[in-house]
């Protein structure tokens, strides 16, 4: 290829290359004196700040103020005229746009620069780490919605452990009571009417029992599985709606009851939060000790966001070892004999206010009495 036609085609490739290239001399003698610029071509003209810009004796601080260390840009030069090569002077920042700067040796005395927008390779970094935040986001949100799921399905596990006890113990006791009571009256003529008849009070009894477990069990079911559509609900209505339960669960037995005015509406279920309020309500009056009078109170507090509604009553108390036992399915802390109950009323009320997104919660001493609460969102 003859001289003037290389001359021709580098002219052609300097003139029209994207990136910005910059020619420098380098008085190699003098390691005080910093390079000139001696040449540019138009996409590094563009970039030139420097308005007396002649290709003799202007600088590159000059051309490109603030881009380079004066000092540390010659000392750069120097060392790649020296021993050759190429080096990156990494990233500059102007007007919102990003540029890469890197110098390479030519001759003992003349030093190349090539400037290059990264401004879209920045964009491309910013968008993929938004994308990539995003997704740390939406993994964080799956792994919690796996552990919730994963929580749910433990407690599922664990309560069907508990319902198969249930099915072997607790439904089979009153079923072997009737049919022992059954077999004496079979068997054994020699008894008096009024034997006879204790034997079928015992059956009756017995059969009346497990009447209540399966029905309790039944309404567990229920509250766990039935559609729930939440909606803002009035307590002081759902109160007074589970005080009129009351009277008839509680079969004549005497009690107080003092009902704070002007409870809010919350969010939840209308039938459901009076099942609530009557498990609650029924409980209080029934672990007291003898010969004391249930007193029960009612009263709330609320919050900003949420409400929490106080059901607190004057029986014998829970120990603290086992308030978080109570709301166990068929945890039952005392004997049938002493406080008669299926072990599900408690386990119904937890799992109807979580149904209803809210919290349960208690406060009680052994002897002095219990304060159950639930919280709930206000409704607005």
């Amino acid at each position: 290829m003859e001289m003037e036609q290389a001359e021709q085609l580098y002219r052609l490739m300097f003139t029209n290359m994207r990136e910005a290239l910059v020619i420098l001399h380098l008085d190699a003698r003098t390691p005080d004196k910093p390079p000139l610029v001696i040449e540019m071509n138009p996409a590094a003209v563009k970039l030139c700040r420097c308005k007396s810009f002649n290709f003799q004796n202007c600088l590159v601080t000059d051309c490109f103020p603030g881009w380079l260390d004066p000092d540390r840009f010659k000392d750069q030069c120097h060392r790649l005229a020296a021993f050759g090569g190429s080096q990156e002077l990494g990233e500059v920042s102007r007007e919102e746009l990003y540029y890469r700067i890197r110098i390479f040796a030519l001759t003992d005395n003349h030093i190349g620069m090539v400037i290059s927008d990264c401004t879209r390779y920045r964009e491309e970094e910013a968008e993929i780490a938004d994308l990539s935040a995003k997704l740390e986001k939406e993994a964080a949100t799956m792994e919690r919605r796996v552990a919730e799921r994963t929580s749910q399905l433990e407690e599922i596990n664990e309560e069907l452990d508990s319902f198969a006890f249930s099915v072997s113990h607790d439904l089979r006791a009153p079923i072997r009571a009737m049919q022992a009571f059954a077999e004496i009256l079979l068997d054994d003529e020699l008894q008096t009417p009024a034997e006879r008849n204790a034997y079928l009070v015992r059956i009756k009894t017995a059969a009346q029992g497990m009447d209540r477990l399966i029905q309790d069990l039944l309404a567990y079911s229920r509250v766990s599985r039935q559609e729930i559509t939440l909606e803002p609900v009035n307590l002081d209505q759902v109160v007074r709606d589970a005080a009129q339960q009351l009277e008839l669960a509680a079969g004549g037995k005497a009690y107080r009851l003092e009902i704070s005015s002007d409870l809010p509406a919350v969010i939840g279920h209308p039938t459901v939060l009076v099942q609530v309020l009557l498990n609650l309500m029924t409980n209080g009056i029934k672990f007291v000790p003898k010969g004391v009078i249930p007193l029960l109170r009612i009263w709330s507090d609320e919050s900003q966001e949420y409400c929490r509604l106080y059901v607190q009553d004057n029986g014998i108390g829970i120990a603290p070892q086992h308030q978080e036992r109570i709301f166990k399915i068929f945890e039952r802390l005392h004997s049938m004999e002493s406080y008669p109950g299926t072990g599900v009323g408690l386990a119904i009320v937890r799992k109807a206010v979580q149904r209803l997104g809210g919290r349960i919660g208690l406060e009680s001493k052994e002897g002095e009495g219990s304060r159950f609460w639930i919280e709930l969102r206000r409704a607005e």
